[in-house]
């Protein structure tokens, strides 16, 4: 029995799968329909987020799409993330929040900042490798960490087994800082993080995702409008939202615990009749 802590919400083999909501502020992000880049948008989008019921708000303020597949060659510094993730603090002082946060960065001092801000998760694609200091700051805070697998940039793994020892090195890394064990969640890195990977190596994780079970964390999968998607259907990332509801049913059928999406509602919806009748039918053998 896989049981979780994220952000002080139970995940686990006992719970619903949960939907954690992609805010986006970065101009260079892949998908230009979900960028937020002003205080009302930001405000608008929690409550809409709220109204459809996700559990988590995740909150990127540099894009980590690959430069590759988007034309987001755009660099943004330390500084420069963390501005902008002031101006979504900002925004929440207008706004009682209900939802934990999460701050999807590689850096020590941005999760610093943020956790400092009311975050209670830091979402790293590295796996800690990027920043040796992140897992210390966020052991200081007591929060809970989303690690993607990575050996040394982000998405360089490519099959179950690679991904299986990049992810066991970070929670290691993750242990050994004294963070929780139960509040590290992780990601096996499904996107076209590098070149070399195409979407068959995706396609390939994802239906072999019950093989992360043995490492006995919450499992998150982020498969929103993601590139494998667009290949498979040759379409465009505002519109492959079918695509990925389909793929979110498999990734729940296979294990998922957390799906991370940019569509909150239609992705709720599809995790609970896919999780009803894993519940009920499952049982029955």
């Amino acid at each position: 029995m896989i049981t979780g802590n994220l952000g002080g919400v139970k995940i686990g083999d006992d719970t619903n799968p949960l939907i954690m909501g992609i805010i986006n502020l970065s101009p260079t992000s892949f998908y230009k329909n979900s960028i937020l880049n002003s205080r009302e948008k930001i405000i608008n989008h929690l409550i809409k987020m709220e109204k459809d019921r996700a559990n988590f708000v995740d909150v990127g303020a540099k894009s980590s799409a690959p430069t590759h597949l988007y034309e987001n060659k755009e660099e943004i510094s330390l500084e420069k993330e963390i501005e902008i993730l002031k101006t979504f603090f900002d925004a929440l002082k207008e706004f009682d929040l209900k939802i934990p946060i999460s701050i999807d960065t590689q850096s020590a001092k941005t999760a610093d900042f943020a956790l400092s801000h009311g975050a209670s998760i830091i979402n790293d694609i590295s796996g800690f490798k990027y920043d040796s200091n992140l897992p210390s700051v966020i052991s200081d805070y007591g929060a809970s960490t989303i690690i993607m697998a990575c050996k040394n940039n982000p998405g360089d793994v490519f099959n179950i087994k690679e991904i299986k020892s990049a992810l066991k090195t970070s929670v290691s890394l993750g242990i050994n800082a004294n963070i929780d064990k139960n509040k590290i969640i992780i990601d096996p890195g499904i996107g076209g993080w590098i070149p070399e990977r195409n979407h068959l190596h995706d396609c390939n994780i994802l239906w072999n995702l019950s093989e992360f079970r043995s490492l006995n964390q919450g499992i998150l999968v982020g498969i929103s409008r993601k590139s494998f998607i667009g290949k498979i259907l040759g379409l465009t990332p505002e519109e492959r939202l079918w695509g990925s509801l389909a793929a979110t049913t498999i990734a729940i059928l296979k294990g998922a615990h957390v799906i991370r999406t940019h569509d909150v509602r239609e992705t709720r919806d599809v995790s609970l009749v896919t999780d009803f009748f894993m519940s009920r039918f499952e049982k029955q053998g």
